[in-house]
Parts: structure tokens; C-alpha cells; sequence
């Protein structure tokens, strides 16, 4: 009995519901029983199984739940806007594209394509027209392919103009198999529809974005501006927080593409991972101006302990108050993972010899995707920078493979996804970084100081 209960606990009713109202979606203008029945058992059988393993596969499903209910309205929003189209006015003018475009934006490629082929078998088993399907496939797989990583909205013409063409293409191959015609107008809403679906897609996206705290590269990059308030503050109030931070974005940026990781979100979450550093910056050493005391020289290790650990508290906060992506909330208390802080846990040692680690740990959790991961490295990285003496390459590897192996050890990377070969990739992506910033430059020949001669010191002037 307790295990059917455990099981029942386990099963995911979202499918039924959301299958349930998809297909009375549908069947809105046109109810048959016979046929409302078997596309809801077909739909049900996809959701379980292909819908099943995408939530699986894609951590963002794992972090918070408004991402699979964001999943579920984008395609039930599909379904409510494409169908009653094609159902007045034809296929070629349905805004088919809108659904799948926004969930790849949002969250990526296999989840946009997956919500996009499904629509699109439903469309064509309740219309009989397998025809449609063969339209409607190619397009979105071309479309959502082209898109899965822009940063620009610029970026996007460019998959419409391609889209369209293959639209065209796709409609002029069916001319002859078709059992009905098509005129003139078909080919240039065929041409066309891409573009206009692009219009609508950056109209929705601020809303949706803003509403959900799920944001896109598009978003990202706007957010990633130095001018936003709250970098504009942590320049001011924590300013060696704010180089920090910027040091770190270059590490992780460059890691996080060498292993095909999101580059955009990995330097943006960077720049804002400390932003709770503003609340006490003088307890932190990067903000503790040169011959300064430490403040933490005066007060228990303990208390330092608290004080340290409360910048994830300020930090989320502040990322919740100015609506921030949800990763980068996430990314704040994950980039320290369960970390034991040594310097103060040592110190507390030479009071009390019997205390635990656990009493200077972060509380986690650990690492939870690739991005996440990343950022622990590269923050780690950069503050080992400034403890070396002598910048050759040798010293440099040395040290970035110690901190890298050394969190690996601790088994905080166990969750974040990231393999061995990622691991091997990202130290030499760290060690080119940190090479090219501490490399030296050349030392310029002193200008020579020439004396200026006046008109009026010319002999017979």
C-alpha cells in the first residue's frame, strides 16, 4: 500500500490536464466525441513519453516549477491562437511559428521543437492531412535551430528570411499532391508568416519575461548592461566587489563556450553573483582599502562566519526586488555550493579545537547545472589570482589546476552536470584568460624633455 501511494505521489497529473485541455481546445469549433476521444489518447501517450523524457533531459524543469508551467501555457497559448486560423483561413496564414519560437528563447532548442512537432501532429490528425504536417515541420526544426542562440533581435530576420524561403519551397513541392488549390495569396503568406511571427514574438517576449523571471539571450544581453541600477550601485558602494565580478564574467564567459555552455547567461549571472556584497562591502577584502584594518581582526570567527554568509541572503533579495532571471537567483547561493569556509573555520580552531566544519559551511545546495559550475570555478579562480607573485605559466596552471581538482574532490561539481573532458577544457580556457590579463607590457622609452622655444628668444626677433 505504501508503495502504490509513493507511486501516485510520483505521477505527473500535469500531462493529463494539460492533454485534456489541448485537445478541448481543438475540438472547440468542431466537437466530435469519436474524435475528441482518440487524438486525447494519442496526446496523452506523446506527452508521457516524449514530453516526459524532455522534462527530464532539460534541467531547467529541475530548478523551479514555472518553468514547466510556463511550458504548459505557451503551448496551450499555441494551440488557442494557430488552430482557429487554420481552421478560417487557411494553414499558410496560422501563426504556428509564435509557440515553439518563445519556449526556444526561453529555455531551448529540444524544448521550442518538441512543443512545436506536437502541435503540429495535432493540427494534421484532427484536420486528416498528414500534408499539413510535412508544411508545418520542416519550418519549425528550421526556424528554432537558427534561433536557439541569438543575443540579438536583429539575429532573428535573419531565420524568417530563411524560413520563408523553405515555406514557399515546401508549399510548391505539395502543389500537385494537395486535394485542394491554392492560390496566390498562400504563397505570400507562405513567403511572409516568418516575419510577421517575429513581430508578435518580441512583442510577447518583455511580458513574458518580466512575468516569469525566465529570460532569454535577448533579455540576457539587455540586463548584462553596465548601466544597469543595481551595477551602477555595486560600482560605487563595492567597487573591488565590482571588478570581481567583471574578472569573473571573463573566465567564465570564455569556459562556458569552449564546452558549449550558455556563454550570455554565464557572463551576466557573473556580473550580479555577488551583488549582496553591497549590504557590509568592508567586510569583504576586496573592498578594504590599502593599510586599512580588517574588520574581521576584531570580531569572532563566528560572526564573520554570519556575516559572510549573509551576502547570499542580501543577494537574492535584491535579485527578487529588481525581478532578475530565476537562474541568477539560483546561481548566488549555488556558486558556493556547501563550501566550508577555511580561513575563518581555522581560526575558529585555535579556540576551540573540537569545532565542526559544519558551522562554517554555505548552505548550499550545490551546483545544480553547467552554468552554476562554471561560475564556482571561475569565482575561486580569480580570487587565487591575486595571491600570485610571480604571473609565468607555469604558476598560473599549477594554480588553476589545484582549485579546479580541489573542488572537484570536495564533490561539489556532482550535480552541476559538467564532465571531466569539460573540466580539462575549462582549466585551459582559465589558464589563457588569466595568461592574457597578467601578461606584462612592453616598458615605453621615456619621452625626452625638449625645451620650447619661444618666437620672442630668437636672436633678431
Amino acid at each position: 500500500m505504501k508503495k502504490i501511494n509513493e507511486l501516485l505521489k510520483k505521477f505527473d497529473y500535469e500531462g493529463i490536464i494539460v492533454s485534456l485541455i489541448a485537445v478541448l481546445l481543438l475540438n472547440l469549433y468542431d466537437f466530435r466525441i469519436d474524435s475528441f476521444i482518440n487524438e486525447y489518447l494519442i496526446l496523452i501517450f506523446i506527452w508521457y513519453v516524449i514530453v516526459g523524457i524532455v522534462f527530464k533531459s532539460v534541467y531547467h524543469f529541475h530548478l523551479a516549477k514555472v518553468f514547466r508551467y510556463t511550458f504548459h501555457i505557451l503551448f496551450l497559448f499555441g494551440i488557442i491562437i494557430t488552430y482557429p486560423v487554420i481552421d478560417k483561413f487557411g494553414f499558410t496564414l496560422s501563426p504556428f511559428l509564435i509557440s515553439p519560437l518563445l519556449l526556444t528563447l526561453l529555455m531551448s532548442y529540444e524544448v521550442g521543437i518538441t512543443a512545436g512537432v506536437i502541435q503540429a501532429l495535432l493540427f494534421s490528425i484532427h484536420r486528416h492531412d498528414p500534408y499539413l504536417f510535412i508544411y508545418l515541420v520542416p519550418q519549425i526544426l528550421l526556424m528554432n535551430y537558427i534561433v536557439r542562440n541569438i543575443n540579438r533581435r536583429i539575429e532573428i530576420a535573419r531565420s524568417a528570411f530563411f524560413t520563408g524561403i523553405l515555406g514557399l519551397v515546401t508549399l510548391i513541392v505539395q502543389l500537385n499532391i494537395r486535394f485542394y488549390y491554392i492560390n496566390y495569396i498562400d504563397y505570400i503568406a507562405a513567403l511572409i508568416n516568418p516575419f510577421v511571427s517575429t513581430v508578435f514574438i518580441f512583442g510577447f517576449l518583455p511580458y513574458i519575461e518580466y512575468s516569469t523571471r525566465i529570460y532569454s539571450n535577448i533579455g540576457l544581453s539587455e540586463l548584462g548592461n553596465i548601466n544597469h541600477p543595481l551595477l551602477k550601485q555595486l560600482s560605487i558602494q563595492a567597487p573591488g566587489t565590482y571588478y570581481h565580478s567583471i574578472m569573473v564574467a571573463n573566465l567564465a564567459e570564455a569556459a562556458a563556450e569552449s564546452i558549449g555552455a550558455n556563454s550570455t547567461f554565464v557572463r551576466v549571472a557573473s556580473y550580479f553573483h555577488d551583488i549582496g556584497k553591497m549590504k557590509r562591502p568592508y567586510f569583504f577584502t576586496e573592498n578594504i582599502p590599502s593599510g586599512d584594518e580588517n574588520p574581521h581582526d576584531n570580531i569572532s570567527p563566528y560572526l564573520s562566519h554570519i556575516i559572510l554568509e549573509d551576502h547570499i541572503k542580501s543577494g537574492i533579495e535584491l535579485v527578487r526586488k529588481y525581478r532578475l532571471p530565476l537562474r541568477i537567483e539560483f546561481i548566488i547561493p549555488q556558486h558556493h555550493g556547501n563550501r566550508v569556509q577555511k580561513y575563518f573555520y581555522y581560526k575558529a580552531q585555535k579556540i576551540d579545537f573540537k569545532v565542526s566544519e559544519d558551522a562554517f559551511r554555505y548552505p548550499g545546495p550545490k551546483p545544480q547545472f553547467k552554468e552554476a559550475g562554471i561560475i564556482m570555478l571561475a569565482d575561486s579562480v580569480e580570487a587565487a589570482i591575486k595571491s600570485l607573485k610571480s604571473a609565468n605559466y607555469q604558476k598560473i596552471k599549477e594554480m588553476v589546476e589545484n582549485i579546479v581538482s580541489g573542488i572537484y574532490n570536495e564533490r561539489q561539481l556532482d550535480e552541476s552536470g559538467l564532465t571531466l573532458k569539460d573540466l580539462e577544457i575549462i582549466i585551459e580556457e582559465f589558464i589563457k584568460v588569466i595568461v592574457n590579463i597578467t601578461r606584462t607590457r612592453i616598458e615605453y622609452p621615456k619621452e625626452q624633455v625638449q625645451k620650447v622655444v619661444q618666437i620672442n628668444d630668437i636672436p633678431g626677433e
